[in-house]
């Protein structure tokens, strides 16, 4: 496993979680619109009662799987930033920190930190080295 794909791995749990949030709004929108079609059209209610039902369970299957996914994205938080608070240098740990547990586009770094975009890849290039120093003790 490459340093980047180390640090990755919270962001990519979190986008994860973040995806079926979106999921579980989109289908709770359709069991409101469902349960107001129910409530005005009496003739098809059965066919939409059991459509409503489904959406309702695979919302309650979702928030469990969404559950166990946030018990690992705070354990990948944490081991994350445990490797990069261990790196020396603090400008290479904030950049890591605004890329991979904030998220921040490279662009956004730059302006945060009051950098030139090359410097700012620069640095980060110099802390993937240290990362994979510490990730391969």
């Amino acid at each position: 496993m490459t340093a980047k794909e180390y640090l990755m791995q919270y962001r990519e749990a979190y986008d994860a979680i973040s995806d079926k949030l979106d999921e579980i709004r989109r289908l709770l929108a359709m069991a409101t619109k469902m349960n107001q079609t129910i409530s005005s059209d009496r003739v098809s209610a059965s066919h939409n009662q059991d459509k409503l039902s489904s959406a309702v369970a695979r919302i309650a299957d979702m928030k469990s799987e969404i559950d166990d996914e946030m018990k690992y994205l705070i354990e990948m938080k944490r081991i994350v930033l445990s490797t990069i608070n261990s790196i020396p240098n603090k400008r290479q740990r904030r950049v890591l920190r605004l890329r991979y547990i904030n998220g921040m586009r490279w662009e956004e770094i730059a302006v945060k930190i009051e950098r030139d975009y090359r410097w700012v890849h620069r640095l980060h290039g110099k802390a993937l080295i240290e990362v994979e120093k510490i990730i391969l003790k």
